[in-house]
């Protein structure tokens, strides 16, 4: 089987992170693979996998990228594919239109990918018009079936993200080394209680509900110290914002922006507390809260979209009100008084996600078992 991954880039995100592991994956079990994006730090993954790359900025914004489309038919009929599965809304028109004159006979199966709540439009609509239409949460699957495809549509399956038990052990501590280095690095954290918010920042994940959120609890505990990983878009001043919205809260020694880290686990595990608080639109999946609770880490979060469902399976107690602050902080305050445990669960792993992707593929080709 020769399947054919497309994306806008292996940049660190969801969707990229969705794109890789199925690519591992499909090498592990002797499959080829053909990743085509622009390139980013996952690049090194997908060559150790032993996949097949095209550097092809498909997802670039620019008239020019429209010559992808002839340049990616002729790519398939020297190598002809099973399966082309997409996962970002331009590189699937980019794929959709290169696919639709090709001869039947050599038509790859179309797959898409919905990775987010994408607003309601004909650009966005390419998501809903996969052969097969994948939707990372139940959450993903209701806004597709309101807004694009009519109920019990037979192509639209519900395929969660999954974390990986080997890469989120239950119980991993972080090493003496990477906890001296890192205190060496922000000594302001050491000996406090590390309250977590870890994702890109965008404006609908939450920062400024968090900040707002230290700030309310630092006068009750001095042990605490909010902790922002991740980084802005190129060129925004959303990080500025933050920053002078810290500042106004006085919060300078109570709050450290880290950036961008290949180290997510290791910060998670020396947190006290990890939290998402996507608000609008709701986060789609959310990996970080199954990634946090393998690891037996407790999570604070919005109850809803894709994190409800992670939630009522693997740490109900973590479940907010969305949008409530006096709620959060209550929620936070009880928490920091008084831990509740996490218990060990198999919910959202890695390997039911890949399977059930595999099967997928089957079923597409008419191979199923």
């Amino acid at each position: 089987m020769h399947v054919v991954q497309a994306l806008v880039s292996l940049g660190i995100g969801g969707s990229e992170m969705v794109a890789v592991e199925t690519t591992e994956f499909l090498r592990a079990a002797g499959h080829r693979v053909t990743v085509v994006a622009a390139g980013g730090p996952l690049l090194g993954r997908v060559n150790a996998s032993g996949a097949d790359f095209l550097e092809w900025p498909i997802g670039r914004k620019r008239l020019g990228t429209l010559s992808y489309i002839r340049k990616f038919r002729a790519w398939l009929l020297e190598n002809p594919a099973d399966i082309v599965h997409v996962h970002s809304r331009l590189p699937a028109w980019i794929c959709f239109l290169a696919l639709r004159k090709l001869p039947a006979e050599k038509r790859p199966v179309f797959i898409t990918s919905m990775h987010g709540q994408y607003s309601v439009s004909s650009y966005s609509a390419i998501m809903a018009r996969g052969d097969y239409v994948i939707a990372v949460s139940d959450h993903i699957r209701n806004y597709t079936l309101k807004n694009y495809l009519p109920p019990h549509s037979a192509q639209l399956l519900t395929i969660h993200g999954g974390t990986s038990r080997d890469d989120f052990p239950y119980g991993y501590q972080p090493s003496k080394e990477w906890k001296e280095n890192t205190f060496s690095e922000f000594p302001q954290l050491k000996n406090k209680r590390i309250l977590l918010l870890p994702g890109r920042l965008s404006r609908y994940k939450g920062h400024a509900t968090f900040i707002e959120l230290l700030s309310a609890l630092r006068s009750e505990f001095d042990d605490i110290h909010g902790v922002i990983l991740g980084r802005a878009k190129p060129g925004s001043r959303y990080i500025n914002e933050l920053e002078g919205l810290a500042e106004r809260h006085r919060l300078d020694d109570e709050l450290t922006f880290c950036g961008v880290r290949t180290d997510v686990r290791d910060w998670m595990t020396a947190a006290t507390l990890v939290f998402n608080l996507c608000s609008d639109p709701p986060e789609a999946f959310g990996r970080t809260i199954p990634e946090a609770l393998s690891l037996g880490v407790p999570v604070i979060a919005w109850d809803h979209g894709g994190v409800k469902e992670v939630l009522r399976e693997m740490f109900p107690p973590g479940a907010v009100e969305p949008d409530n602050l006096p709620a959060l902080i209550q929620k936070t305050r009880e928490f920091l008084q008084e831990m509740p445990p996490v218990d060990r669960s198999d919910a959202f792993s890695l390997k039911d996600s890949m399977e059930q992707t595999m099967s997928l593929y089957q079923t597409a080709l008419g191979k199923e078992e």
